[in-house]
């Protein structure tokens, strides 16, 4: 019984001390969405989303994107970095939809 306790008081402390990856964002409500409409893609709460262990790092900026008619349609860019791979997601600003979204190796 005593072990089950001390796992559960080492578990329950080291989710603590995880760190949060949006708080850079959290003045920022552009990015603050655009990183939501991320975590719902991923099937995960915002604010599980921001401690993930396997997250190294959250990269959000603006950008824009033209079509062949010349149309430039702003969307925000979100980076997850993680140990071994990073995955770039392209946020349309108007409506919060993915348009875009790939994973590559960082090896």
């Amino acid at each position: 019984m005593r072990f089950i306790l001390s796992a559960a008081i080492l578990l329950s402390s080291g989710a603590a001390f995880a760190q949060n990856n949006c708080e850079k964002w959290a003045s920022k409500d552009r990015y603050t969405s655009a990183i939501k409409a991320v975590a719902k893609h991923e099937q995960v709460s915002y604010e599980e989303l921001c401690v993930l262990p396997k997250v190294l790092d959250i990269e959000v900026s603006p950008t824009h994107i033209v079509t062949p008619q010349g149309d430039v349609i702003p969307h925000t860019r979100v980076q997850l970095h993680m140990s071994y791979q990073s995955c770039l997601y392209m946020v349309r600003d108007a409506d919060k939809v993915i348009t875009s979204n790939n994973c590559y190796s960082g090896w």
